[in-house]
Parts: C-alpha cells; structure tokens; sequence
C-alpha cells in the first residue's frame, strides 16, 4: 500500500476541528500520514491539533503565521512524504471509504486525478451513509475537454486524489481569494489521465468560515484569476481550452451580475467585461450549446436572464 499523505489547513476551527480530525482517523486506509497546518489560529485550534497528534504517531502538526489557506497547503506539500495527495478542510468531514476508494479508483487505470462526490450541508449531524464495496463501475474516465469545458471537474481543490508528481515546481498562490480557481485547471491540464468516482465521500459544511471563504468579493478580485487561466491557456496555444476558460469567465459573470444587480457602476463593469469576451467565443465549436444560449440571452436580456437565474436557483433549494 502506498503512503498517502492528508494535508489540512487550519485556522480557528475550534468547533469543528476534533470532527474532521476524527473522521480522518477513522479511515479504513491506514497507511496514511495527517498533516495538520495550524495557519496563525487564534483560539485552541492549535491545541486541539496537538491533542490528537498525541494519540497517533501518524499524524504530524506545524504552525506558521497566517497566511491563508494555500500558504498553509504549500507548507504541506513541502512536508509530505507521501505518493499521493488529498486535501480536508478543517471544517469539514469525510467517509471513512474515502481514502480507500479514491486509492482503488486511482491505482485501477494509473489516472493522475480522481474526484468523487462532494455534498454540501449546513447540518452539523449530518448523517454519513457509508458504502461498504467498492465498485469499480463507478468510476468513469473524462477527457480535459469533459473536465474543464464541460465543467465535469469541480473547482475545489478537496474531494479529489492526486499523484504528488502533479505538484512538481507549482505552489498554490497565496494571498488569492479565489485560491481553488487559481489552480484547479493546472492540474487538470498536467494531467494525462483524468476520473471521476461517483459516490459521495467529501461532506463540505458551511461554517461561518466556509461562508467566508466562499463569498464573491465585491472588488471583483475573480476578475484577475480568469483573465490569468485565459492567458495561460492562450500561451500554450490550447484553443479549446483557451475558449472553454474564456466561456467560464462569461459564466462567472452572469452569475455574478444579480448579486450587483442594484449598483450601477459595477452592473455596468461586468457587462462590459461580458461583452468584450462573449464576442471570442460566439461562434467556438468547444461551448457547450446550452452555455451558447444562455450567454444569447443575457447578452440580450440581462437583467431578465439574472431574474430567472436567481428564480431557478430558490427552486433548487
């Protein structure tokens, strides 16, 4: 069995720390190290690191100044010894198939990346409903285009299994607040083979601080990041990806509209933004034909389009 190494970031995670530490711990997979990066906490989170670290020879605990979460993944990825890579956020918690069904389904056709399931809850009892087979059914190979153009491939860093080679020369950059998105298409791209599990093993629990983390910023700090995924895929001369970026930009976008729907500078800002890049990708043969359609009519219709959106979304809920 290979050694896994579990990368934790961890900031004033006090209240949830000991859940998601436990649900590590409790893994079928034991040939696992757990790197816990205590990122400047103010509360007893770094306590409660050391707590655990106490029990089991496994798990490994560092501390450094804050400097969010991927400064804390970097010092991870420079501690680990493992073949491969996951990450936990320290607010949320996992099966304890995950590590090893995402190994079985990794190691069945050497793939670079597998991602499973991930739910997303505000319940903090939420029951986990453990599989006790692994069925290599269950796992389906994607191509790039899949993955990041027909956006088969989540933006989150968590939820998925990585080889450490993958991580050769890359740090996660730091300071970002849209850290994930920085990153995830490098992977993905480096990548030679690419799967997904379907099965739910990552649980994402929306804590204050994963709220946090998670809200668009107002100044439009998105902006930066798509524009650098644009530009990366555009020096690599990568057409296809080079529009499916350009079309995810057009879709973060949209979405973002309604929430600045009110404010007429930044509505103004982000049509424009819209429009200068809709116009690249109006007429590409690698969009997906329902995103053609849906960025005709907000090109058309937008505050029209953001009202249905928004409608659409109250229903899913």
């Amino acid at each position: 069995m290979d050694l896994i190494s579990v990368i934790v970031p961890v900031y004033n995670a006090e209240d949830y720390l000991d859940r998601c530490i436990e649900s590590i711990m409790n893994q079928s997979y034991s040939n696992f190290e757990l790197l816990l990066i205590d990122d400047g906490s103010c509360d007893k989170s770094l306590e409660i690191c050391n707590k655990w670290k106490k029990r089991d020879e496994r798990i490994h605990v560092y501390s450094q100044k804050n400097g969010g979460a991927s400064a804390a993944r970097n010092y991870g990825l420079r501690m680990m010894k493992g073949e491969y890579i996951v990450f936990v956020d320290s607010d949320d918690w996992i099966s304890s198939k995950y590590i090893e069904f995402l190994y079985m389904a990794i190691k069945s056709n050497n793939y670079d990346i597998v991602q499973c399931n991930l739910k997303v809850t505000t319940d903090d009892n939420s029951k986990v409903e453990e599989i006790t087979d692994f069925n290599l059914k269950k796992v389906k190979e994607l191509t790039k285009i899949e993955a990041l153009n027909y956006r088969l491939y989540k933006v989150s860093v968590c939820a998925k299994i990585y080889k450490k080679d993958l991580f050769n020369n890359f740090s996660f950059r730091e300071g970002a607040i849209y850290e994930d998105d920085a990153s995830y298409y490098i992977f993905v791209y480096r990548a030679n083979k690419l799967a997904i599990l379907n099965e739910t093993l990552y649980f994402y629990f929306m804590s204050d601080n994963s709220v946090m983390r998670n809200e668009k910023s107002l100044d439009f700090a998105f902006v930066d990041i798509y524009k650098e995924r644009i530009n990366y895929f555009r020096e690599k001369k990568e057409i296809e990806f080079f529009e499916g970026s350009i079309a995810r930009f057009c879709l973060v976008l949209l979405l973002g509209y309604g929430s600045v729907i009110k404010d007429i500078r930044k509505r103004e800002y982000i049509l424009d933004l819209f429009v200068q890049n809709y116009k690249c990708i109006k007429n590409s043969k690698y969009i997906l034909m329902q995103d053609k359609v849906l960025f005709f009519f907000f090109s058309k219709f937008p505050d029209v389009c953001s009202l249905f959106i928004k409608c659409l979304r109250r229903l899913r809920k």
